[in-house]
C-alpha cells in the first residue's frame, strides 16, 4: 500500500482510537497501583517509548516518526499530571 493510498480521515480516526486505548490500558493498570504512579508507570512508558522509537527508526518521514512519539509522550504525561 502507497502511502497516497490511506485515506487520511481513517488515519486520524485510528489514532484517536488507539490513543483512548492507550489511556484506558494506563488506567486500568494505574487502578491496579493504587491510583498512583510509581515504577510501574515509569517502565511501561519507557518500554512504550522504547518499541515505538525502534519499530519508527527506519520511518524515510522522521518528522511524522516524531509527531508519532511525541502523540505517545503526550498521553503519559496526561496521565501523570490526572495523579497530581
Amino acid at each position: 500500500m502507497q502511502s497516497s493510498d490511506i485515506d487520511p480521515a481513517a488515519l486520524g480516526f485510528t489514532v484517536v482510537a488507539f490513543n483512548v486505548a492507550l489511556e484506558e490500558s494506563l488506567k486500568a493498570l494505574a487502578e491496579k497501583n493504587g491510583n498512583r504512579p510509581g515504577p510501574w508507570l515509569d517502565e511501561v512508558q519507557e518500554l512504550a517509548l522504547l518499541r515505538a522509537r525502534g519499530r519508527l527508526t527506519d520511518a524515510q518521514e522522521q518528522d511524522a516518526a516524531a509527531a508519532a512519539i511525541a502523540a505517545v509522550e503526550s498521553v503519559f504525561t496526561r496521565m501523570r499530571a490526572g495523579f497530581a
